[in-house]
């Protein structure tokens, strides 16, 4: 009997060792904290090829500070456009209260040459979320503006025309080149003579200030190569000088003319063969 005791007691002395054993070996789960809202952010931001329409996205819904049903306004953030041609003129600002996206559009002079450096900052405190979160004011976004060229749509009428075209009876004449490296031109003349030619094109700046080289690959009606300049004024974005010539199938003693040589270069024709084109929109 006394014997079975002394076992039982060492079993009983074993279990406790182990149980003590295995509470001691238990790690505790420590939860961390979740870390702390970091309020409304900046998460997006994209600019239209014209450098005119730019979208601003955020983390989530954002309202104006001091009420949670309006929307965001012009004064709520600074604009700052560092760097090339352009100069930024005014802004405004399209947001609908809650909303994730703000719309802008922007108003500049001078020709953007793709090195300007739009950035965009929030005014301290102006911006909140639904929990009355304030945006902080270290956020910032920044976007580089294109350097479009001579996309867009043109077109020339009446003392614009050269004289080459005024000639040969032409009317008008327009122009589209697009952001796909596509072009469309169509020409009328006075006796109702509806052309139209399209096929692809390659713009390039030149090592001369303010004239570029264009190459085009026409496909419509028929396969043919034309090269030449273009110039848009500085001044004023929606005007342009722009003088080509075939040169696939050559046509003997006719050459295009050269950004070295200026704008009546081109061999056989001279000035004769400058146009003048005004810009009628920009996609």
């Amino acid at each position: 009997m006394r014997l079975g005791k002394q076992v039982c007691a060492f079993i009983f002395l074993n279990l406790m060792v182990m149980v003590l054993a295995l509470s001691c070996s238990k790690t505790d789960t420590i939860v961390d904290p979740p870390p702390p809202d970091p309020g409304p952010q900046f998460s997006g931001i994209s600019l239209s090829t014209d450098n005119r329409l730019l979208q601003l996205d955020f983390s989530e819904s954002v309202y104006k500070s001091g009420s949670a049903g309006t929307e965001l306004t012009r004064a709520d953030f600074q604009f700052s456009l560092t760097g090339g041609s352009a100069q930024l003129d005014s802004v405004q600002l399209h947001h609908t209260a809650g909303s994730k996206i703000a719309e802008i559009v922007l108003y500049y002079s001078g020709l953007p040459d793709g090195n300007e450096l739009l950035t965009i900052s929030v005014v301290p405190d102006a911006i909140i979320n639904l929990d009355g979160l304030s945006m902080k004011s270290t956020e910032q976004i920044q976007i580089r503006f294109t350097d479009s060229g001579i996309i867009g749509q043109w077109v020339s009428v009446g003392n614009d025309l050269s004289p080459l075209f005024l000639l040969f009876g032409f009317d008008s004449v327009f122009m589209s080149y697009a952001t796909d490296g596509t072009y469309l031109f169509e020409s009328f003349t006075n006796g109702g003579i509806h052309n139209m030619l399209s096929g692809t094109f390659v713009q390039q700046k030149s090592s001369v200030e303010g004239i570029r080289v264009v190459a085009l690959n026409q496909v419509l009606p028929v396969t043919s190569g034309i090269s030449g300049i273009f110039g848009i004024s500085a001044n004023d974005i929606h005007a342009m000088q722009y003088e080509t010539v075939q040169t696939t199938p050559a046509v003997e003693g006719l050459t295009p003319p050269l950004p070295e040589a200026g704008f009546g270069s081109s061999g056989l024709l001279g000035s004769d063969n400058i146009q003048v084109f005004r810009r009628v929109y920009l996609p």
